[in-house]
């Protein structure tokens, strides 16, 4: 399993200058000065093909808007294809995923699973093709920055029986007691040895125990439906969210980091200041828990567009911002 990238759209504000022109001589009035108004290229964000990406670029877009900056969303088909075009200029901002960076980028294996030394490593190397990666605050928990679209076992809420769990830690002691109980894993992480095994492991988990192979959106149902007394899936899932599941705290840092942030070009926030400053509140306070609670309602069927400019009113009003009535 593969954590998707997303394209997202540019955006561009207009800027007016005053001209002021002097006309005849000095016998004569001078005319009311005249303004001009210069329009400036829109500010392009790039979003992969995936929902989640799409919802991180159009909540970009909306922040930008807050701003009075206008914006708008290149999508593209190939999550990779989001990078080429940032560094070719053809976008100026992206949402990135640190785990991402390090795979396809830096062409290493094993992402780490500390989000600090995950964005610390991409954002060395980045900076030196002139590509920011704006900066987090590091907190712990689901409910607190940065959002970390990493892979997570998911587990049910109130007043399921094991609504008590709340990390793989815990999910383990409970295993222990259970050893009949079941988890739902993808199949093919299920057969690497890099994969569930060396989970397991890392949590001293015994290594027969009862696993179901389901995908992502079957493990979920399987969760749901008590199949499984956990499901593997990333911890942003809309589809869990939606179910009322909640992703258990990797606090061995097992699982790769995935980092959501926001990445622009050096040279277009040199450009316009304004999008710096505009865009920082996703960095600075998106949650895992938010982004993931953003994701089940646009599983839920709430227009895209809607939820971006929710989420978007939500990060700003958490940056202490104020925010138009309109946008609450």
């Amino acid at each position: 399993m593969r954590r998707p990238l997303v394209p997202l759209t540019l955006v561009a504000g207009v800027l007016l200058l005053g001209a002021l022109a002097l006309f005849g001589r000095s016998s004569e009035l001078t005319p009311a000065p005249e303004e001009a108004t210069v329009t400036l290229p829109p500010v392009r964000v790039a979003a992969g093909p995936d929902a989640e990406s799409g919802l991180l670029a159009q909540t970009l877009v909306a922040l930008l808007a807050l701003q009075d900056v206008e914006a708008e969303v290149v999508a593209f088909s190939d999550a990779r294809d989001t990078r080429q075009a940032l560094e070719r200029g053809d976008v100026e901002v992206r949402p990135g995923y640190t785990g991402e960076a390090w795979l396809e980028t830096l062409e290493r294996a094993d992402p780490p699973g500390d989000p600090r030394a995950s964005f610390e490593e991409v954002r060395s190397h980045d900076a030196q093709e002139g590509l920011l990666w704006f900066r987090p605050r590091f907190l712990e928990g689901i409910d607190e920055p940065p959002a970390n679209a990493t892979f997570a076992f998911v587990v049910p809420g109130p007043p399921a029986v094991d609504a008590d769990l709340a990390t793989v830690s815990q999910l383990a002691s409970r295993l222990s007691a259970r050893p009949d109980a079941t988890l739902c894993v993808d199949p093919e992480f299920a057969s690497r040895p890099d994969g569930l095994r060396a989970v397991l492991a890392a949590y001293s988990v015994r290594s027969d125990q009862p696993v179901l192979a389901a995908p992502p959106a079957d493990a979920v149902r399987g969760v749901v439906a008590g199949d499984c007394i956990a499901g593997l899936t990333t911890a942003t899932d809309g589809a869990a969210w939606a179910a009322g599941l909640r992703p258990l705290v990797d606090d061995l840092e097992v699982f790769p980091a995935f980092v959501v942030l926001p990445q622009a070009r050096r040279d277009a926030m040199l450009e316009r200041p304004v999008i710096s400053g505009a865009i920082s509140p996703m960095a600075g306070h998106l949650t895992t828990a938010l982004l993931g609670g953003f994701n089940a309602r646009v599983v839920a069927g709430e227009p895209l567009d809607e939820v971006a400019t929710s989420a978007a009113a939500e990060l700003a009003r958490r940056a202490g911002r104020e925010v138009p009535d309109e946008e609450a």
